[in-house]
């Protein structure tokens, strides 16, 4: 018989002290009501029995007070095929996402690599805003060569039409404004792009057609003048007309593409390229990028990138190892941004240049457990889910492609990427862990059966995800 679940998800309450539990929520949901059949609730609960038992221990702080401090990076023990053992067996049995691929390295290189169904790292992929990382540092590069000369630079000084008044805020919008998405141009938070109920059945049909730019543009309220196939200077102009400011830049925060589109908009009139020769000289060459693309004139910076698992893993071993950006200008890049959001909730953490301070779901807001952690993600709509461990001096990536009609299950390879992040932390830390058959012997704790049946459900029937 069919058995019926109200799931109230919690997206992960991490960074509370070491030792507590917490429910696990995807990041673009906030409640479902699923049905799924007895069997399937069997089956998954037995699935669950023998899986990871932890999402929270390996994620906190060590106590040490490192505000402002970047995590030195560290030497990690040999580690073997054998060790990725547990990973692999953990990833193999992975029942809810059909085609993914996982990468794990440190500054020396690549460590771990795996790969699930029709999929691989060089399988192209449209990467939402998991685009906006390496376009913020893309244009942080020409801060490193001088073309601008610093990131507190106002915009009116390479925009002859900004506004240099006083009394008009805009005149004190600064580059690193617009990569911590802080200037203030337009509303917006994460998820709201991807939460079923600003997903209407219009823009799933045309993201079935391979529209998703387009899409992601319109959710987020951006100008026609910013289709991909128009000019850049043009998009900048249509921004600064039309989408007001919700406050003094530099003190408020708001999750958009306007930002990095005025962004462009600066770097191609201070290096005198086209945007698309901004990208590939700051990005793909920059970071050795052989299998992507920005398609478009004017491509959408934030959420327009079309890469595979291999390229986007040399941005991460880069940023990581500060190469081809300067250690100075790459913690300048991970400093916490918006501080005054500190005490606010937060769904994934405070905000740096184009990715997020991770501090997910958390109601005491940015709080020094978070800081200590030193954990930065960007996390993209369709499962793209990337992360640097600065404490523990890794990289990991969770590469996925969920789209069309399947696109309300792209938050679940979310659950997949919290859930093997303390696992891959014991791994990089040379502790032993064994695993007797396809049960897990150390004291991990699993995901809760509510979470498991979400996303049991939502994967059996997407149209039942929130």
């Amino acid at each position: 018989s069919a058995i019926s679940i109200s799931a109230s998800l919690s997206l992960l309450a991490m960074m509370q002290p070491r030792g507590r539990s917490h429910a696990l929520r995807t990041a673009l949901v906030l409640a479902a009501s699923i049905s799924v059949s007895q069997a399937s609730a069997n089956e998954y609960g037995s699935w669950l029995s023998g899986h990871v038992r932890s999402v929270l221990s390996a994620l906190q702080g060590d106590g040490e007070d490192r505000s402002g401090v970047v995590a030195p990076v560290l030497n990690h023990p040999a580690l073997g095929s054998q060790a990725w053992e547990p990973l692999r067996q953990l990833l193999s049995s992975w029942k809810f996402t059909d085609n993914f691929a996982v990468a794990v390295g440190d500054a020396s290189g690549p460590l771990f690599v795996y790969e699930h169904g029709n999929f691989s790292m060089h399988t192209p992929v449209q990467t939402a805003s998991t685009s906006k990382w390496p376009s913020a540092m893309m244009i942080a590069g020409l801060v490193h060569d001088s073309t601008i000369a610093s990131l507190d630079d106002p915009v009116h000084k390479y925009l002859s039409w900004w506004t240099k008044k006083p009394k008009d805020l805009r005149s004190q919008v600064t580059l690193r404004h617009l990569l911590s998405f802080t200037s203030g141009f337009g509303d917006g938070h994460p998820g709201a792009e991807g939460a079923g109920s600003s997903v209407s059945a219009q823009h799933r049909a045309r993201l079935a057609l391979g529209e998703e730019a387009q899409v992601l543009r319109e959710l987020a309220d951006q100008p026609e003048a910013c289709d991909a196939t128009g000019d850049v200077t043009a998009c900048a102009k249509a921004i600064y007309k039309d989408v007001e400011l919700i406050g003094k830049p530099g003190t408020v925060y708001s999750y958009n593409s306007n930002h990095l589109q005025l962004a462009g908009a600066v770097a191609v009139a201070a290096s005198g390229l086209s945007l698309q020769e901004v990208i590939d000289k700051y990005l793909f060459k920059a970071f050795g990028f052989s299998e992507s693309t920005y398609p478009g004139s004017n491509p959408s910076l934030a959420g327009g990138l079309v890469t595979t698992g291999h390229d986007y893993e040399q941005f991460l071993s880069g940023i990581l190892r500060y190469s081809p950006l300067p250690k100075d200008l790459v913690d300048e890049s991970e400093k916490d941004a918006t501080p005054f959001m500190s005490d606010e909730y937060t769904l994934y953490g405070n905000y740096g240049f184009g990715h997020f301070l991770l501090c997910f779901d958390s109601t005491a807001g940015f709080t020094q457990a978070c800081k200590d952690a030193h954990l930065h993600i960007d996390p993209g709509a369709f499962g793209f889910f990337p992360l640097i461990d600065r404490r523990l001096g890794y990289y990991f990536e969770l590469v996925a492609y969920e789209n069309g009609q399947y696109y309300p299950r792209s938050g679940i390879p979310e659950y997949l990427a919290v859930t093997v992040k303390p696992l891959i932390d014991d791994i990089m830390q040379g502790r032993d862990i064994s695993f007797t058959g396809t049960h897990h012997t150390v004291g991990y704790n699993a995901l809760s059966l509510t979470d498991v049946n979400y996303v049991a459900g939502c994967y059996v029937d997407p149209s039942s995800c929130a």
